[in-house]
C-alpha cells in the first residue's frame, strides 16, 4: 500500500509498479487520485484534455495501467516521492496556477474548520469575502479577535471573513481558534493549499473577493507592519513608536475594508489592475516537497522529512510560510527563535512585511 498527498487529502492506493520515473496505477485509481480519466483524446478532467505525445504512448499507458508520474510531469506538474517510493506528493502545474491568478476569478478550495466541517470558498458566493491567512507559529495568532470585531460590524452589510491557518502540525491551530471563539469560518490548511493557489508566502496575508467570486484587491499583507523587528529578544519589550505604527497600519487597513464593503466597486481601495506575483516551477515543486516532508516528519522519519523541507525552502526562499511552519518553535509555539531572527536580519533594509499600498501606511 502506498500514499499520495494532494492539497487536502492523504489517499491510499496500491501501485502496480514504481521507480523514480514511473508510478503505474489503474485507470480507476487515476480518476480517484487526480480526477483525470484516460480517453482516446488524452488524459481529461472537466474541459481539460492533455494529449499523449504521438509515438510515446507506451510511456503513459498500457492496456490496463497508466503512468501517473509520466503523465503528471508531461502536463508540467511536480510529483515527488520518498526514498521508499511508497509516499508520493503532487501539486498542480505552476502555469495553471498562474493562469488562474492572472484571471480575476478567485480559485476555489475546500478546507475543514476545527470541528471537521468542510467549507468551500464558493459557499460564500453572494457575499464579499476577506480571505486572510494566519498561523499558530506567528504573532498574528492573536489577530483572530480583530477579524471577529470587523466581521461583527460588517457581516450585516455582506462581509464574510474566511481565516485560514497555515499549520501542518495537527492540533496547533485549534487552541487559538477555541480561545478567540470566532463566529466567522476559521479553517485549517495543513498542506498550505491556499498558499499554493494564491501564491501566499507569509502570514497574515489577505485577498479581497467580491460577491461574484472575483478578486478585487491583490494579495497583500493583512494590515501588519514590521514592528516586531524593534523588539528586544531578551526582554520582549518593543519600541513604543513602532508599536504605534503597527496600530496605525491596522486601523488604516480596517477602514479600507469598511470603505470597500460600503461602496463596492466604487471604493478607491478596489484595484483597477491587479498586481500579483506569479509562481514558477520551483514554487510548485516546493509545495509538493513541503507536503511530503511534513508528512514524513509526522510519521517518524525526521531526517528525510527535514531534508525535503530544507529543499523546499531552497526552491522557494520567498516563502516564510514554508520556512516558519517547518522551523523549530520556541516554548510558546512561535517560530521566532535565533534562526528566525538571523534570517530576518539578513533582509537588511528590505521589509519582512511588504508595505501595503494604501495612503498613510507606515
Amino acid at each position: 500500500m502506498a500514499v499520495i498527498l494532494t492539497g487536502v487529502d492523504e489517499i491510499d492506493f496500491t501501485p502496480a509498479g514504481a521507480n523514480p520515473d514511473a508510478l503505474w496505477i489503474t485507470p480507476s485509481d487515476l480518476e480517484r487520485l487526480t480526477g483525470f480519466i484516460l480517453k482516446p483524446e488524452g488524459f481529461c478532467r472537466d474541459d481539460l484534455c492533455v494529449v499523449v505525445p504521438a509515438g510515446r504512448e507506451a510511456e503513459f499507458a498500457t492496456d490496463a495501467l497508466v503512468n501517473l508520474a509520466a503523465f503528471w510531469r508531461h502536463r508540467g506538474g511536480p510529483i515527488v516521492h520518498d526514498s521508499t517510493l511508497q509516499t508520493w506528493s503532487l501539486t498542480e502545474p505552476a502555469a495553471d496556477i498562474s493562469a488562474a491568478i492572472e484571471g480575476t476569478a478567485a480559485p476555489d478550495f475546500t478546507l475543514p474548520d476545527s470541528a471537521g466541517h468542510l467549507h468551500a470558498l464558493s459557499d460564500y458566493r453572494g457575499r464579499k469575502v476577506l480571505l486572510v491567512s494566519w498561523a499558530s507559529w506567528c504573532g498574528c495568532r492573536t489577530d483572530l479577535p480583530v477579524w471577529q470585531d470587523i466581521y461583527e460590524e460588517l457581516s450585516p452589510k455582506g462581509l464574510t471573513v474566511l481565516a485560514v491557518a497555515f499549520d501542518s502540525q495537527p492540533g496547533a491551530a485549534e487552541p487559538w481558534i477555541e480561545k478567540a471563539s470566532p463566529s466567522y469560518p476559521s479553517l485549517i490548511d495543513r498542506r498550505h493549499l491556499v498558499a499554493e493557489l494564491y501564491n501566499m508566502v507569509n502570514v497574515p496575508q489577505s485577498v479581497w473577493i467580491d460577491e461574484t467570486g472575483r478578486i478585487v484587491r491583490s494579495l497583500e499583507v493583512a494590515g501588519s507592519y514590521d514592528a516586531f523587528r524593534f523588539t528586544d529578544p531578551a526582554t520582549g519589550e518593543r519600541d513604543a513608536a513602532e508599536t504605534a505604527k503597527l496600530a496605525r497600519a491596522r486601523e488604516i487597513y480596517l477602514d479600507a475594508i469598511r470603505d470597500w464593503v460600503e461602496k463596492g466597486e466604487a471604493s478607491t481601495f478596489v484595484s483597477g489592475v491587479l498586481s500579483h506575483d506569479l509562481p514558477g516551477d520551483d514554487t510548485a515543486e516546493a509545495h509538493a516537497l513541503f507536503r511530503l516532508g511534513t508528512y514524513l516528519r509526522q510519521h517518524g522519519r525526521e531526517e528525510e522529512g527535514r531534508a525535503l523541507l530544507d529543499h523546499a525552502s531552497d526552491l522557494h526562499p520567498e516563502s516564510w510560510a514554508i520556512w516558519r511552519d517547518a522551523a523549530e518553535k520556541t516554548p510558546n509555539g512561535i517560530a521566532g527563535g535565533p534562526a528566525f531572527r538571523e534570517r530576518v536580519k539578513a533582509l537588511g533594509e528590505k521589509r519582512y512585511y511588504a508595505k501595503i499600498d494604501m495612503p498613510g501606511m507606515p
